[in-house]
């Protein structure tokens, strides 16, 4: 009997698991206070708290990803540093009803550069596509002026139509990466040999982006069939399994 390897604690881990209590606790205090109690403005504020901060916890965990992958830590940094903030700045407008005009603009700024690094932050812990700088530099140029049409309380048509449509052509580029990345990555044939636990042998090409993926396809398609696979043999790869002559 082997013993079970422990499962690392990543900094991604510990924020989902963070996020995860907190979810539990907000809806045990709806389920107390909808069963037990009376909702008042207390409950609702301990209730709205505590969704805010599982929110927050939840748009945090690409900055623990690339934490984890030890990439760009300077943009990791600043988002851990404008979700604290923005956490901080919506529990203080759920508690505080004297919060003005200057308070609630203040916050908004604040988000608005939140969405954008969170945005960076999940494009960049990924493969990157060549729209990715593209993508960064509009996301920055909107950021700037959504910042100085909310301060400046901008009313001009024509300047809020070409925010507008900035960020409908960014929306596009952020949508577009995963989309182009999985249509250009490549596809080759990979020759397997599998063995079932009856000892039945049987080869395959199958077309996948790597072998990895070929591998799992070949192992889901046995088992489709009602066998299990014992062992997975990489062959060499031909001239004709490279051209794809024989994908399954």
């Amino acid at each position: 009997m082997h013993a079970r390897t422990p499962t690392p604690r990543t900094g991604r881990r510990v924020l989902l698991l963070v996020v995860a209590a907190l979810m539990c606790g907000a809806a045990a205090l709806a389920i107390g206070i909808l069963l037990l109690g009376d909702f008042g403005g207390t409950e609702g504020r301990v209730l709205a708290t505590t969704f805010l901060l599982a929110v927050h916890g939840a748009i945090a965990v690409p900055a623990a990803v690339l934490r984890d992958q030890r990439r760009l830590p300077a943009l990791a940094a600043l988002v851990a540093a404008l979700v604290a903030l923005s956490a901080s700045l919506s529990t203080v407008t759920v508690w505080w009803n004297g919060a003005g005009d200057t308070f609630g603009k203040t916050l908004a700024t604040v988000v608005i550069f939140l969405v954008v690094s969170v945005v960076t932050a999940a494009l960049a812990a990924r493969p990157r596509h060549r729209l990715f700088f593209p993508s960064v530099a509009l996301a920055s140029l909107i950021a700037g002026m959504s910042t100085v049409a909310l301060w400046a309380e901008v009313e001009q048509s024509l300047y809020l139509r070409l925010l507008g449509a900035l960020i409908v052509l960014d929306v596009l580029l952020v949508a577009l990466q995963p989309l182009l990345l999985r249509v250009a990555r490549e596809q080759a044939v990979w020759p397997l040999r599998l063995v079932d636990t009856y000892g039945r042998t049987s080869e395959a090409g199958v077309e996948a982006g790597s072998v990895a993926e070929a591998v799992a396809r070949a192992i889901r398609g046995l088992e489709r069939e009602g066998a299990h696979v014992r062992s997975v043999e990489v062959l060499e790869r031909t001239g004709a399994s490279e051209n794809g002559a024989t994908p399954r």
